[in-house]
């Protein structure tokens, strides 16, 4: 029998909410949400969401902008939220970076 399905972390919702505010393009965008481990009052959660903010052909060949594995490509717009334990924000960055690359070996999991 299945288990049932667990219901989203609470801190995505925030992390939406700090987005509709800072960046309404991102609000939609894909989330990874990690777990951080540090000193008490330090963040506690590090939200990344990244585009492509690309209208053309792509100039390093990408035909699926999710799967890029360019570490830093000016044409990407990317965030990480910092959040405390209650889900306020602490931090962001923004730059081109991806936050999260995958392995080049691994074909999107």
């Amino acid at each position: 029998m299945a288990r049932p399905k667990r219901p989203p972390h609470p801190m995505i919702a925030r992390a939406r909410a700090h987005l509709r505010t800072i960046a309404p393009d991102l609000q939609y965008a894909p989330l990874i949400l990690r777990t951080l481990d540090g000193p008490p009052g330090s963040p506690r959660y590090a939200v990344s969401v990244a585009r492509c903010q690309n209208v053309g052909e792509c100039p390093y060949a990408m035909a699926d902008p999710s799967v890029c594995t360019i570490p830093s490509c000016d044409l990407r717009r990317s965030l990480r939220l910092l959040l405390n334990a209650d889900g306020s924000l602490a931090q962001v960055i923004e730059g081109h970076r991806r936050w999260n690359p995958r392995p080049l070996d691994d074909p999107g999991s």
